[in-house]
């Protein structure tokens, strides 16, 4: 193969590589993505998800086919949404397979009650939403769900945990201007 013919390739390679470096420093608030169906309970911690549209109040999260809550989402036809404090970052680590639990194990007992769409809800998150399903669309190696939110909540606390740089941060403010 001479290297004109890899060079589409590298190409790419290298563009995925930029993009992965690019997107390291946009920073990303941490949420735990949960859902139900019956008796099966599964999340994931994530950065991809964002308000969609305010009227009607929906909000879209992209979870990787792969994930075990990307089956349960489809099952259920609902997911909450639950934004992390700052000190949450045992939960972080819980939740992204740093503890070696799965499944229902990952939702300690005291810590997660159930929303009004029966899906899982983290009691001190800083905000919560609890989704219906209303679409889906996959897209490479992940599917964009949209959901409509049926219900809010959560501490208020305005201190969210921040994925910034391949490390976790915490909200500063800082001076408004005039």
């Amino acid at each position: 193969m001479s290297s004109k013919d890899a060079e589409p390739h590298d190409s790419a390679l290298a563009k995925r590589a930029k993009f992965i470096g690019q997107m390291r420093r946009v920073p990303g608030p941490v949420a735990i993505i949960a859902s139900q169906m019956g008796t099966v309970r599964t999340g994931l911690a994530a950065t991809a998800w964002t308000s969609l549209s305010a009227d009607p109040p929906m909000l879209l999260v992209c979870v990787n086919r792969s994930a075990s809550a990307h089956k349960v989402i489809g099952d259920a036809q609902a997911f909450s949404i639950n934004l992390l404090a700052s000190d949450e970052l045992e939960t972080v680590a819980i939740f992204s397979a740093q503890r070696g639990l799965e499944g229902d194990a990952r939702f300690i007992e005291g810590q997660w009650a159930t929303g009004p769409r029966n899906q899982p809800i983290l009691n001190n998150a800083v905000v919560t939403f609890e989704c219906t399903l209303i679409d889906s669309h996959d897209f490479g190696t992940h599917t964009i769900f949209i959901g409509e939110v049926d219900e809010m909540d959560g501490t208020g606390q305005d201190n969210p945990l921040l994925y910034f740089n391949g490390s976790f941060a915490a909200l500063e403010s800082v001076a408004a201007y005039s």
